[in-house]
């Protein structure tokens, strides 16, 4: 049986526990005290009066009540200074063995050295746990094949999967960090035809919202960054070393990290809200540098391959976009000044993207919102994107999402409804970066080396083993982390692309950027709409950090969509673990009372120690001294207890001559202040041995 006990520590359950144990120790003796004067006879042999005399002289109720056996009445000083230590130090124990506990609490823990041991897998009980599809020995990594474009089906009549050829395969399987190791987190095996041979597709949708969440988890399949500062996923089958206390260990694992780079348009979104809401036909948009202070040469774009500079792309889309908006409003820079307001008016024909809709939302736009057209929006996005459908898919083609962000609407008063609010408007582009931990190591990555143009393929990558750096199969890069080559799932539909879950992070790009944020049904309220703690929280952000936080925005909802659709399959039947060993604190102030008991305890130990060794001590005379001293002994004259001005010879020892101050109630005898001297006539060198009182014949 085991009882619980909540808001105790061990340290203040085990000063409980020494209290009533001292308080037991100390009562229960007085208790049978009081029991042996009660029940014992008047008339007993001497050697029963020693007994009796020991219990009860030994117990609490003579210092009480002040009897003769603690008067410290002695010649010298070392007698009555002793006499008075052990009574202190009885009660120093009590104290002690109450106080000392409480300074006790759980200290760190203490590494041990490293070792191989056995890891196993914890399987999650989440909801998100449960959506996850079973059985992933079923998987199939077949991807579209066959159509235009797209790369041939090999081997059909074999049923085999369209995988890439079989020595890609054997260097992307190199490490358990490469495409193989990657599954959907939902996933159905799809019949096969033409375009899909043999292949698993996944399901999208956020089963378990985890944007609330501040910091790194695991979950099924993965490790999750939600820290607004480098969100991200680690793909790890969550296999732990055991160990009963803890421990730490190393393990590669692969990480997908979101990289966002956000510039301010210096246009700013103006509107009232009254009680019908924000949708209204017409609303502000306001200069602060975006038009009257618009640079004239548009920056130019940096392709260099995987040395890719987001803010550059960034600054580049802001640029454009702001062009764009400024010729729909048929403005110029030496027109506009700054704090002017451009009223919007919309309507239904006139193709808005920033219309009454959208304003009051937190919403994903094209860069050209203003301006509708097919022909705008294609050119600004392949300007920032660097990179266009019909282009080979190569290392140097990394992908790059781009748009503008109408973050979540900040009040410009202290809560008046009817006053404006605004909105900060951004450019911005985005990519994703491949990173492996410790930061600072480079290791070898490997991508799929195709000729096939970007709408037609996603090429595979992952990280390959060293051995495989000079092979003319794949692309080897050296490096940190790897930009992902851009392939034809930033252009498709979003849905998730059949076969390895390599290419998910386009496609949630893609949804983040058209379907996320663009309505209130989808599953989860990333718009934060009629979800206040989402809507709070974005706000939050910005509040904090308005350079960067709209790019946390965006970078921790792709984390969220991400670690919905995808898992890691990849596992480790050992680890080189070191375990965590315990330890206990102390804190020194309730050490005190231990201190003063061991002040006085140590020199008394040693003393005694040092007389017994150098002789001055013997157990024959301390049996002869607490024999002469027993009051059996005294009373029928065997003790060599005897006044000093007698004779040496045994007589009846009476403690008080007549001269004295007695006082005699028929029971009992009070002996004066003023005692007679007694001197205890035993050599210390003696070697004889006491005679038994049973054996004297005097009683």
């Amino acid at each position: 049986m085991i009882y619980v006990v909540s808001r105790l520590s061990i340290a203040e359950a085990a000063t409980i526990i020494n209290a009533a144990i001292t308080f037991v120790q100390v009562t229960l003796p007085v208790s049978l005290v009081l029991l042996v004067i009660h029940f014992m006879s008047r008339t007993n042999q001497a050697v029963a009066w020693s007994s009796l005399g020991q219990i009860l002289h030994s117990s609490i109720w003579p210092t009480l009540l002040r009897s003769d056996s603690t008067s410290r009445k002695s010649t010298g000083f070392a007698v009555p200074t002793i006499t008075i230590l052990i009574t202190a130090c009885t009660v120093l124990v009590a104290v002690a063995g109450v106080i000392l506990p409480l300074g006790l609490h759980d200290g760190p823990p203490f590494i041990d050295h490293p070792k191989y041991v056995t890891a196993n897998y914890i399987p999650d009980d989440s909801p998100l746990a449960l959506a996850t599809t079973p059985n992933r020995f079923k998987y199939l990594y077949g991807r579209p094949c066959g159509r235009t474009e797209f790369p041939p089906c090999l081997n059909i009549a074999a049923k085999s999967q369209n995988t890439p050829t079989a020595s890609t395969v054997q260097v992307l399987n190199s490490t358990p960090q490469g495409p193989f190791t990657l599954q959907y987190r939902r996933f159905y095996n799809e019949v096969p035809d033409l375009g899909t041979l043999y292949s698993s597709s996944g399901l999208s949708g956020t089963v378990q919202s985890f944007l609330q969440q501040d910091g790194i988890f695991a979950v099924e399949g993965l490790i999750v960054d939600m820290t607004t500062d480098h969100p991200g996923i680690g793909f790890w089958n969550t296999t732990v070393p055991e160990a009963d206390h803890g421990g730490t260990w190393s393990q590669d694992v692969l990480w997908l990290e979101p990289l966002t780079e956000c510039i301010h348009t210096n246009l700013t979104v103006s509107y009232e809200m009254t009680d019908s809401g924000p949708f209204q036909d017409n609303y502000n948009l306001t200069d602060h540098g975006g038009f009257y202070d618009l640079i004239v040469d548009i920056p130019p774009l940096s392709r260099d391959g995987q040395n890719i500079n987001l803010s550059r792309r960034a600054y580049r889309s802001a640029v454009l976009s702001n062009l764009i908006a400024m010729v729909y409003l048929n403005t110029s820079r030496e027109s506009s000044f700054e704090g002017k307001n451009y009223t919007i008016i919309y309507d239904l024909t006139s193709g808005l993207s920033l219309s009454s809709l959208t304003v009051g939302h937190i919403t994903s736009l094209p860069l050209s919102y203003l301006n509708g057209t097919v022909e705008s929006g294609s050119f600004i996005s392949t300007a920032c994107q660097g990179f266009e459908d019909s282009d080979i898919a190569n290392k140097s083609n990394i992908h790059v999402s781009c748009g503008a962000f109408l973050g979540p609407p900040l009040r410009t008063d202290e809560g008046d409804p009817e006053t404006s609010v605004k909105v900060l408007g951004g450019g911005r582009t985005s990519t994703l970066r491949l990173s492996r931990k410790p930061a600072g190591q480079t290791v070898l990555w490997g991508i799929e080396k195709e000729n096939f143009k970007i709408r037609s393929i996603d090429l595979m990558w992952g990280r390959i083993d060293d051995r495989y750096e000079n092979d003319s199969s794949i692309w080897a890069i050296r490096s940190e982390g790897l930009y992902l080559p851009a392939g034809r799932s930033a252009f498709d539909v979003t849905a998730l692309p059949s076969g390895p879950a390599h290419a998910a992070h386009e496609t949630t790009w893609k949804q983040i950027y058209e379907t996320a944020f663009a309505r209130d049904d989808y599953l989860v309220d990333y718009r934060g709409t009629f979800d206040y703690a989402m809507r709070r929280k974005y706000q939050a952000i910005v509040e904090q950090n308005p350079v960067n936080g709209y790019a946390s925005i965006r970078n921790i909802v792709w984390t969220d969509m991400m670690l919905n659709s995808v898992v890691g399959t990849a596992t480790n039947a050992t680890a080189f673990f070191s375990a965590y060993k315990p330890s206990i604190e102390y804190r020194m102030p309730f050490a005190i009372p231990g201190f003063i008991l061991l002040a006085i305890w140590l020199p008394s130990f040693l003393l005694a120690i040092v007389l017994f060794g150098m002789g001055a001590l013997r157990l024959g005379y301390m049996r002869d001294v607490f024999n002469h001293t027993s009051i059996g002994r005294a009373v029928v004259g065997a003790s060599s207890l005897r006044d000093e001005n007698s004779s040496n010879q045994p007589e009846l020892f009476v403690p008080a001559d007549s001269s004295s101050e007695t006082a005699h109630d028929g029971n009992d005898v009070w002996v004066g202040s003023e005692a007679t001297p007694v001197t205890l006539f035993l050599d210390r060198g003696s070697t004889y041995e006491t005679v038994p009182l049973e054996s004297t014949g005097r009683h």
